[in-house]
């Protein structure tokens, strides 16, 4: 029923320093040493702030509806086309998910600052312009997040990558560091076999590098090489310049390709995923099968000086064809790609008590709802009106802050009756 989503972002500050290291990081072939890029300077703070307002009421359409919303001209998008929306509802019938116009949610230049953990409406009202934090000073464009794919590349460092490691060698280290990890990416989910045949391939993957391009220094190039487990001799090798935006890949060809092409695995920056799920139409799904020794202490922390170990790249290649890599124990096992954005965060607290989900509390009891000033019906839901977001709009060029001010049901003692969500932004256009 109610899925728990991915993990809130991190503190406004830390999000910064983050974002503003990680668009300035240089480096040399396979992320081992290199030299350090000038910083990113900060978009100049828009002075004209929040100037103008949008309400929009939206009645849930059914499960696996969505409805898209324009803060600029205050209307519905109902297909959800082009850049000209910003925000997304997703129904889940009883609940719903919200998706800004960006990455794998939407063609546009959106993101989100934030979710509903990390801001609140109070604290956001204090904002002159959404560019400028009144504490930490500039955001940078690149702190509104855009949906990403979120599957096995997506890992808990604060990269969210499973592929890499960012500055392992301290606070003036800003290079991506691969820890050549051994992948398994099957083309057929529903299949627990890890060999493969001829039309419905099993691959082990590992990623080698991130930096490429004139002088193997700049970042968004990621290498990486494989072997069909079917001839797990035959070891093949590519780079991809990623660094402005998905580059699609076809495992079989050993070729780039298009988003409407055969391809397994696509790339953009150190972000990944797998043409299945909710990333793709075909049934790609992966597997972590190996972590080379060495990388990680016994807290999961990364070890320096092994991840600046020149000689990685050749002494983990065998892992490609090893004998001791895990294996999905069944088709289940394998990893299809979800879809993550700063706008869901997972929820707190544990079922059957009430569940917050930052937008709206779940309540699952009579009693529960009851306490919460709700009629005594199970499965009912209540706008928090103090979680709260920044929102760059789809074209790129604008922004709102926004929260969820009311949840109406048609039959409030009816949880499956019609509900209509109100969201009210302030807009800077």
């Amino acid at each position: 029923m109610i899925q728990k989503n991915a993990s809130a972002l991190a503190t406004t500050a830390l999000a910064i320093s983050m974002a503003m290291a990680l668009t300035a990081c240089g480096g040399g072939d396979d992320g081992e040493g290199g030299t350090t890029l000038p910083p990113v300077t900060p978009p100049t703070p828009v002075e004209a702030g929040f100037t103008a307002s949008a309400e929009w009421n939206m009645v849930l359409p059914a499960a696996g509806q969505s409805l898209c919303y324009d803060f600029n001209t205050k209307s519905e998008v109902a297909d959800c086309a082009g850049t000209a929306w910003d925000l997304k509802i997703k129904s889940g019938g009883r609940t719903a998910t919200f998706w800004t116009n960006s990455g794998s949610s939407g063609s546009g230049k959106g993101g989100a600052f934030g979710g509903p953990f990390d801001h609140s409406w109070t604290e956001l009202l204090a904002w002159k312009n959404a560019t400028t934090d009144p504490k930490a000073g500039a955001i940078p464009a690149t702190l509104f997040f855009s949906d990403a794919a979120s599957g096995v590349f997506t890992g808990t460092n604060e990269i969210a990558s499973t592929a890499f490691e960012y500055g392992v060698g301290g606070s003036t280290d800003h290079l991506l560091y691969p820890n050549y990890r051994t992948f398994l990416i099957t083309t057929d989910s529903a299949s627990a076999s890890t060999a493969g045949t001829v039309t419905s391939p099993v691959f082990a993957l590992q990623v080698t590098g991130y930096y490429g391009g004139a002088g193997g220094t700049t970042s968004g190039y990621p290498s990486f090489r494989w072997v069909d487990r079917s001839a797990p001799t035959v070891v093949r090798k590519a780079s991809v310049n990623a660094s402005a935006g998905w580059v699609y890949y076809d495992l079989v060809a050993g070729a780039e390709t298009t988003a409407a092409g055969n391809w397994h695995v696509a790339f953009n920056r150190y972000t990944f995923k797998l043409n299945g799920g909710e990333s793709g139409t075909a049934k790609v799904a992966g597997f972590v099968a190996k972590t080379p020794a060495g990388f990680y202490d016994v807290a999961g922390k990364p070890v320096a000086g092994k991840f600046t170990d020149a000689s990685n790249l050749a002494s983990t290649e065998a892992d490609l064809s090893a004998s001791d890599l895990a294996l999905p124990a069944s088709a289940s096992k394998w990893v299809k790609d979800t879809v993550s954005s700063p706008l869901q965060p997972a929820y707190t607290g544990t079922y059957p008590s009430p569940l917050n989900y930052g937008w709206f509390s779940y309540y699952p009891t009579a009693t529960a709802a009851s306490a919460a000033g709700l009629p005594a019906v199970a499965h009912l839901l209540k706008a928090n009106s103090e979680g709260a977001s920044l929102l760059r709009g789809g074209e790129g060029n604008t922004y709102a802050r926004f929260h969820v001010t009311q949840i109406v049901y048609a039959n409030p003692n009816d949880s499956a009756s019609q509900q209509t969500w109100t969201v009210k932004f302030d807009v800077q256009p």
